[in-house]
């Protein structure tokens, strides 16, 4: 908004420059800047912020506001005026039908009125900010408007029809021409201010041609009313009639200033044209007065709040300065009677923060804050999950995040009765998202099935919460991993069982857990037979791995072969607490031998190592299964003895010393024979 640098001397005495004027209010209100001259005026260009358009769009505002920053008082504007022995309602009637859109209704009779123009000081006044003069009473509300915020309108009191006011929605089908010559087709809701016959003007936005003051108007009937803002900006909307009036309306205006105005403006009409008589008496409907607020302050909050201990005299002043009325309750504590307005100031901290922004932000001081640092507390389930992460991508998996829902049609690898121990959400976006999933594996079957569209081979894994109907409720953490391969025939028989089962083997290694084993069981359906095995921690139960059956994978339309591990994460996170131990790297080389042997079918490759490890008790260091084959011939055509299978294994051998070649063909020797004579191996 536009600010004439001398009228705002006239409120407040100014002695700063108009570009210090400009830096102080800048640093302390709002952007500010010089935007011109005209003749020996300065112009200056004010950026109100929005929660103070009802109190800064005005020059009585602003000056006001600086006051309270330069320490000046502000002068009394002149609202004195002599009243005649007329009767307002001998001239005409007012009726409010729409008291929530219109708070505050008020209204002041002027007769012997002579229309003619304005002095010289109005009409420059007004032509600095391109509002064109009219006549003295035109004029007079559009100087007053400027100087103290309140839009207000005059009526040529012998148009009314019926000599009525009537502040009403209009009704449809009805129209109005405006002072500014446009027609606007109105609607039930629009509100207008009415005569006995129509509408004679926009309610806080535009006048209308009917009732508009002319030279041949004698008297008239003055309007200072309150419009509630979003009704405005939504009849504003519709319109397009972005007014001064419209502006300040919807911005939100103090109720109580409509008497402020009506008296100023008769006040300068009896100055420009003595003649004029004004009724003794004012039509003033206002059903619900604001009364002004009373906000508890408490000075050591406020000193909390902004780090500044400003003494209790200064806060006083401060905000005495703002308008406010103080009275002290106790040694710390103020009762703040806030002027109404001021709308934006509602709480405590409101106070507080015009208290610093006037003491200055510049002038507190930067105190780094005390307190003491304590370090957070080790939360071993995300250690163990980062590391988890980085094991299994290390061996080839990629991390997915599934939602924690599945469908109908997700539940088919379940039987009967797990399906009726699923929780159902009670309002599903889709039947996509039915039941909260009681286990990770339903999501990644789904994951590979996407993405066999794609790859060949995939490994994915999830850390997530599962959900189970046992005890009412129940959620949990699990860990479960998938390895899928889409060509069967490159796939061999058990190939992904036991690829999966080895990066288990890895991850429980990278962990320290050195306890975990596999007991082989026969489950449901879902599960491939001979090729699933608990995994177990000593002789508790940790999870499961297997690979999927052809039935379960047909169900999902998944064509390959599929190996899963499904494990529970909090117990998998406690067992490697415990047994997290440092095992120092040996400084003496390792000697690594191979070994092939034929077994029956029916032997566990578990059986194998556990005969090995009790053979080589003192040297075996590791084995790992690098082989394994079940087929009608080997490699080099020569087909296997029936019910026979081979088996390959790495055997580390290192002790505390450097072996010799000698102790490690006598470690072999042993082991083989324990092979032979424990499991009736074949050793090739």
């Amino acid at each position: 908004m536009k600010f004439s640098y001398n009228w705002l001397k006239k409120y407040v005495d100014i002695k700063l420059s108009p570009e210090k004027l400009a830096e102080l209010l800048t640093l302390y209100s709002f952007e500010t800047s010089v935007s011109g001259k005209i003749g020996n005026d300065v112009i200056l260009d004010v950026d109100i912020l929005p929660n103070r358009a009802h109190d800064c769009f005005s020059y009585y505002g602003l000056a006001k506001e600086i006051g309270a920053l330069t320490k000046k008082p502000l002068k009394k504007i002149n609202v004195n005026f002599k009243m005649d022995n007329l009767k307002l309602n001998d001239f005409v009637s007012v009726e409010v039908k729409e008291k929530d859109s219109c708070p505050r209704y008020e209204a002041r009779v002027l007769t012997n009125i002579k229309i003619e123009r304005s002095p010289k000081w109005l009409e420059d006044g007004l032509m600095k900010f391109n509002i064109k003069p009219h006549n003295n009473i035109v004029d007079i509300l559009n100087y007053a408007m400027l100087e103290i915020g309140q839009p207000m309108h005059a009526f040529d009191c012998d148009k009314l029809e019926g000599k009525k006011i009537i502040v009403r929605k209009a009704k449809k089908g009805e129209k109005i021409n405006t002072l500014d010559g446009g027609k606007y087709n109105l609607d039930e809701n629009i509100l207008v201010i009415a005569d006995g016959q129509g509408p004679v003007a926009i309610a806080g936005i535009k006048g209308g041609l009917e009732t508009g003051v002319t030279e041949k108007t004698k008297t008239i009937v003055l309007e200072s009313a309150n419009f509630e803002p979003s009704g405005i900006r939504k009849i504003n909307r519709v319109l397009g009639l972005n007014t001064d009036a419209a502006i300040r309306f919807s911005s939100g205006i103090d109720p109580n200033l409509t008497e402020f105005g009506l008296n100023r403006v008769c006040a300068l009409i009896q100055e420009i044209a003595p003649g004029v008589k004004i009724a003794s008496n004012s039509i003033d409907v206002y059903p619900k007065k604001i009364l002004p607020k009373t906000i508890k302050l408490n000075l050591e909050y406020l000193k909390s709040l902004i780090g500044e201990n400003i003494k209790t005299e200064l806060v006083k002043k401060i905000l005495e300065s703002l308008g406010a009325k103080i009275k002290v309750v106790g040694k710390s504590q103020f009762l703040v009677t806030v002027p109404t307005i001021r709308l934006d100031l509602e709480r405590e901290e409101d106070l507080i923060e015009e208290v610093a922004r006037v003491y200055g932000y510049a002038n507190l001081k930067s105190i780094l804050p005390l307190g003491a640092l304590a370090f957070p507390k080790k939360n071993d389930a995300n250690l163990f999950s980062n590391k988890i992460r980085d094991v299994l991508i290390g061996v080839g998996f990629s991390e997915v995040y599934n939602y924690s829902f599945i469908g109908e049609k997700d539940t088919r690898g379940i039987d009967e009765s797990g399906v009726e121990e699923l929780i159902e959400i009670q309002n599903p976006v889709s039947e996509d998202f039915k039941y909260l999933r009681p286990d990770l594996a339903l999501n990644l079957l789904k994951n590979v099935k996407s993405n066999f569209r794609f790859f060949k081979k995939v490994k994915f894994f999830e850390i997530g919460k599962i959900f189970s109907s046992e005890k009412g409720f129940f959620e949990k953490f699990n860990l479960a991993g998938v390895s899928a391969g889409k060509d069967i025939k490159e796939d061999m028989a058990g190939g992904r069982f036991f690829e999966i089962k080895g990066d288990l083997d890895v991850l429980f290694e990278k962990l320290g857990i050195s306890d975990c084993w596999y007991d082989a069981v026969t489950l449901d359906k879902w599960w491939h037979p001979g090729r699933v095995a608990y995994i177990k921690h000593n002789e508790d139960l940790a999870g499961i791995v297997g690979e999927v059956s052809p039935e379960t994978l047909a169900a999902c339309g998944i064509s390959g072969r599929v190996a899963m591990f499904n494990l529970d994460f909090e117990k998998l996170i406690k067992i490697a607490r415990e047994e997290r131990e440092f095992s120092p790297i040996s400084k003496y080389p390792a000697v690594i031998r191979d070994i092939a042997i034929l077994v029956n079918r029916e032997t566990r490759v578990s059986e194998v190592l556990n005969v090995i490890y009790g053979a080589g008790v003192d040297l075996v260091e590791d084995v790992d299964l690098f082989d394994y084959y079940e087929g009608p011939s080997t490699g080099s055509g020569q087909a296997l003895p029936e019910g026979k299978k081979s088996l390959a294994f790495h055997i580390v051998y290192q002790t505390d010393r450097t072996l010799t070649d000698e102790e490690v063909r006598c470690e072999e020797e042993k082991i083989k024979k324990e092979l032979i004579k424990e499991l009736n191996a074949e050793v090739r």
